[in-house]
């Protein structure tokens, strides 16, 4: 069974986070109790300026002793990035090889099944190493993991998950469980208790009221602004397109958007005249059609796509309530015919010039990983998330990668 990258890695990442959070806190705690004992041994001979030498001693000294325990760590043999041991099915290599890069390079995945006896030497699965539950600590421990990870896959009874519980705190290893929800951002998540039955609740998205206004009218404003400043650009480029190649110099196409409404784009036209026997070939593996040496792209227009300053006029269709800054990509009304039940989701947000999948890769993405990626902003939508894709969106665009 495949493991689900986005669970896995959130998973993760809150626990680390979390950890990182006790250990700030705990740290300044220790520091207030220091500085608050200091001064009232001393009175006022303890100035603040005692204090800040005081706070930069204790912190040299814990990132002293912080660097001996991974020298120490290091002469036990796992030294190294930290481990994490990620608990599930069988055929996990290639979804444990995507959770690493998910992950950062921060982590490394170690992948486990649990089972009695072990496997055969020479019969496991590749990438997976087969241990008894009851020896699961203390391998976390032999290997240095620095959390433990048990995915719905690992099909452990309630009683069992209790035990491995049990044996991680002592120790002193955090567990994750994963849930079969798949690209839930744990902003939405809740952990509750009814009735001894430990549950999560999973809230809804709010893509209405105030923020989704405030957004909405923030978004036009900025467009506006942005489009008055970039027209003399977008005169002179317009120009040189029809001076490259006849035609128009503004491309307009239809396009779907919200709910499956269909509106007008526009962008600069990229594109000229081609002999009807040139071949096309499609490079992409899914409902999109991608070419990366389209015979139909002026060289003009390529620097345009290189970056994205054809996007340019789709200012005007975010002043005209069409579009958003961000959101999916604008969908062709064939290729949604071609959607499924899942890929729908994607219309039910306005569609942007800018969103997640143009910042993690654009074009050199798969299908699959541009709906996950699309599913998973729609799902999670927040202002916070939108400015967050469009501070990402200049070094995308600055690094052009994918573009074509």
């Amino acid at each position: 069974m495949a493991v689900q990258t986005s669970r896995a890695t959130e998973l993760v990442l809150v626990a680390s986070l979390a950890h990182a959070a006790r250990r700030l806190v705990s740290a300044g705690g220790l520091l207030a109790l220091v500085g608050c004992a200091a001064s009232t041994v001393l009175g006022s001979a303890f100035t603040a300026r005692d204090a800040f030498l005081l706070a930069l001693a204790c912190t040299a000294a814990s990132l002293a002793l912080r660097g001996a325990a991974w020298w120490a760590a290091g002469a036990r043999g796992v030294r190294g990035r930290p481990r994490v041991l990620v608990i599930g099915g069988d055929e996990r290599q290639d979804a444990v090889a995507a959770l690493e890069r998910r992950a950062g390079p921060a982590l490394s995945v170690i992948s486990l099944r649990t089972g009695a006896p072990a496997a055969p030497r020479g019969q496991e699965a590749p990438g997976v190493t087969t241990v008894p539950l009851e020896e699961v600590a203390s391998y976390a421990a032999r290997i240095g993991a620095c959390s433990v990870v048990v995915m719905p896959e690992a099909g452990l009874e309630p009683a069992g998950l209790r035990r491995l519980q049990w044996e991680l705190e002592r120790s002193r290893l955090p567990l994750c469980v994963g849930t079969p929800l798949v690209g839930v951002s744990s902003s939405r998540l809740d952990a509750t208790d009814v009735g001894g039955v430990p549950l999560v609740r999973v809230h809804p998205v709010r893509r209405s009221g105030v923020g989704s206004l405030v957004v909405d009218l923030a978004g036009r404003c900025v467009a506006a602004v942005a489009l008055l400043l970039t027209l003399p650009l977008l005169v002179i480029v317009g120009l040189a397109v029809r001076r490259e190649s006849p035609g128009p110099a503004v491309f307009r196409q239809q396009r779907v958007g919200r709910d499956g409404r269909l509106f007008t784009i526009y962008k600069l036209r990229t594109m000229g005249s081609t002999p009807a026997q040139t071949p096309l070939s499609n490079d992409s593996d899914g409902v999109l059609f991608k070419m990366r040496s389209d015979p139909r792209v002026t060289p003009l227009g390529r620097w345009l796509r290189t970056y994205s300053l054809d996007e340019l006029p789709q200012l005007l269709n975010v002043v005209l309530g069409h579009m958003r800054l961000v959101g999916p990509r604008p969908a062709l009304p064939e290729e949604v015919a071609r959607y499924d039940l899942d890929t729908r989701r994607r219309l039910a947000v306005q569609p942007g010039i800018t969103g997640l999948w143009q910042v993690s890769g654009r074009s050199d993405l798969s299908w699959e990983d541009t709906v996950r990626l699309d599913l998973h902003y729609v799902d999670n939508w927040s202002p916070t998330f939108d400015l967050l894709i469009l501070c990402r969106t200049l070094s995308a665009v600055l690094r052009h990668r994918g573009a074509y």
